[in-house]
């Protein structure tokens, strides 16, 4: 896949695309859809796929506040667009001049001069242009205005709960620690990324080593212990993971602890990709050390039992 960032006045030598627009963030099941719908059309009529996707996210633009919106990173994005078939990604720089186009200019000056679309596939809700004024029903009209057609894809309803898969309810549940209805929306496993640092080896005096990872820059999980696995040289290796602050050892920032199963490389610096599998318990601070291994004891074994019965 071809990744390129672009603003409103980048020039593409591309031509006849076949688009599909939006944020895919989390790339869940409902994104799927939309993307292999794309991919079949354009291989049918031998086009390129492409995706038309916005840095920053819009509303992490008009809101600062949403610094970790993200569901998973750029990084893990990008790669399962390309496992998804995509052949262009199109990164558009989204500032104050792609806030104020209006929807008409936004199909003209983007969607037309500059990607020359021949088929746009977008979701059933999608908005766009200034004040998220436009929708699919304008899009149709100037689609035929200017050649190009338009599959809108109704939302995909989850069986057992009848909910639509959206990024929200991700959200939603990630923060609570429902980390079987995420990875249900998502279709696999959430996972966090990040490099492997040094930490202050308290974990490794209790007889229980850990690798400590900053996570890249996405939304954060509710603090506690989860069971986890994780690939390394494509092995898999099953674990137990804590996500807080560590407010037993006075921890003063946020780290991902990792202790995998029956491992024992030395991964400092290395990147680590962590996949979640269920909630074990809340984070918690105890009165000291002996209090805190028994309970990690105990988690390992809680752990090592869910890992056995799947």
């Amino acid at each position: 896949m071809k990744t390129l960032n672009i603003n409103l006045h980048t020039k593409i030598d591309l031509k006849f695309l076949h688009l599909a627009i939006g944020n895919f963030d989390g790339v869940h099941i409902g994104h799927q859809k939309i993307i292999n719908t794309l991919v079949i059309n354009a291989k049918k009529y031998r086009r390129q796929p492409a995706i038309l996707s916005f840095s920053p996210h819009p509303r992490q633009y008009f809101s600062k506040k949403m610094f970790r919106y993200q569901l998973i990173s750029e990084l893990q994005k990008q790669k399962l667009l390309e496992k998804l078939g995509v052949e262009y990604y199109f990164l558009l720089n989204f500032d104050e001049s792609i806030a104020l186009l209006s929807p008409t200019e936004f199909i003209k000056y983007i969607l037309v001069n500059q990607l020359c679309v021949e088929k746009l596939i977008v979701g059933h809700d999608f908005k766009f242009g200034k004040n998220r004024e436009g929708d699919t029903n304008l899009l149709q009209d100037h689609a035929k205005l200017h050649g190009f057609s338009l599959e809108v894809i109704e939302p995909i309803i989850t069986k057992n709960t009848s909910e639509k898969y959206s990024s929200s309810l991700i959200r939603e549940a990630l923060q609570k620690g429902d980390i079987v209805k995420t990875n249900l929306f998502l279709g696999r496993n959430w996972s966090m990324m990040g490099f492997v640092v040094h930490g202050d080896k308290k974990a490794r005096e209790m007889n229980f080593p850990t690798a400590n990872i900053l996570p890249h820059q996405q939304i954060h999980p509710k603090k506690g212990v989860y069971a986890i696995q994780s690939y390394h040289n494509n092995i898999l290796f099953k674990g137990i993971a804590n996500f807080g602050e560590r407010p037993t050892v006075d921890g003063n920032k946020l780290l991902l602890e990792v202790h995998l199963f029956e491992f024992n490389e030395d991964i400092y610096g290395k990147e680590l990709t962590v996949e979640f599998l269920t909630f074990i318990r809340d984070e918690k601070k105890f009165d000291n050390f002996a209090l805190l291994t028994k309970q990690i004891q105990k988690d390992i074994q809680n752990v090592k039992q869910y890992h056995q019965g799947k």
